[in-house]
């Protein structure tokens, strides 16, 4: 069944976690993003302020993975490309890793391997229009975000993650059943008090619910439903292409995405090769 969340059961999940605060650069640009007029060139001046943001942000689009056709040399020159909004999203992602304690040892693979999905996101969104591209990067950086909000919660919490992945049940399940809450619930609220967009929230509400793809309930967007498609995707391509584990959950559900996106299985071999060759 598709999570319901009412308050009481927001308030009773989220008992004891503390969300991060939204740093004051996403504060300053969504200020000037709520503007009837937002002004791109200031846009561009308050990210360019932040060297590290905007080196990770002409990075990322200039990955192959984002699979742009001309080089982006400046920040202005992004957000020009971009847009205001898909600017905005872009570097909420990127600022996501430093607010979260992403310099600790202990996360780095975590966020690399959550960047990885990003990028395959776009990659995917670029030779399937699915989905806007900037948006599907944004939420692969954000879909497991509540991790490292556990990780500091529980002490046990990285014997739920180990136990878990040698689990065929979901990840929710077990969460809930350990803990009581769940890293879905707790990034959905990281990303509505961020300013992210009610889509991409409730994708990463839903990322481990593959009866949303059965069901087809109003309720769900339909462009919350293809972002979690195309990242059910990108993450199964990471683990089993580029880190050669198992994907129990694929096994179980693949036929449906892969039936839901569209794509024969000669496509999904062939973007399967496309990712294996990028990441080279």
């Amino acid at each position: 069944m598709t999570m319901e969340l009412s308050q009481e059961g927001v308030e009773s999940l989220l008992k004891g976690i503390t969300i991060p605060p939204r740093p004051t650069l996403l504060i300053e640009v969504d200020r000037e993003l709520k503007r009837p007029e937002p002004d791109l060139k200031r846009i561009a001046g308050l990210i360019a302020k932040d060297v590290g943001v905007s080196g990770a942000m002409l990075k990322t689009l200039n990955s192959p993975f984002f699979g742009l056709r001309t080089k982006i040399g400046s920040v202005p020159q992004a957000v020009m490309m971009l847009g205001a909004r898909n600017a905005g999203n872009v570097v909420t992602g990127l600022v996501l890793r430093n607010a979260m304690g992403g310099g600790a040892a202990s996360l780095e693979r975590f966020w690399d391997s959550s960047a990885i999905v990003a990028s395959i996101n776009a990659y995917i969104c670029s030779i399937l229009p699915k989905a806007p591209r900037e948006d599907a990067y944004t939420f692969g950086l954000f879909h497991d975000c509540g991790i490292p909000v556990l990780m500091q919660r529980f002490g046990d919490y990285r014997d739920t993650l180990k136990y878990a992945a040698g689990e065929e049940r979901s990840m929710i399940d077990i969460e809930d059943e350990r803990h009581g809450t769940n890293h879905a619930m707790v990034g959905h609220m990281i990303a509505r008090s961020w300013g992210l967009s009610d889509i991409i929230s409730q994708a990463i509400l839903l990322h481990h619910d593959p009866e949303i793809f059965v069901d087809q309930a109003e309720s769900v967007h339909p462009l919350s439903r293809t972002l979690v498609a195309i990242n059910f995707l990108a993450e199964h391509l990471n683990d089993t292409a580029l880190r050669l584990r198992a994907d129990y959950q694929w096994e179980r559900h693949g036929a449906v995405i892969l039936d839901y996106l569209g794509l024969t299985e000669s496509e999904y071999a062939e973007l399967r090769e496309d990712v294996s060759t990028l990441s080279a």
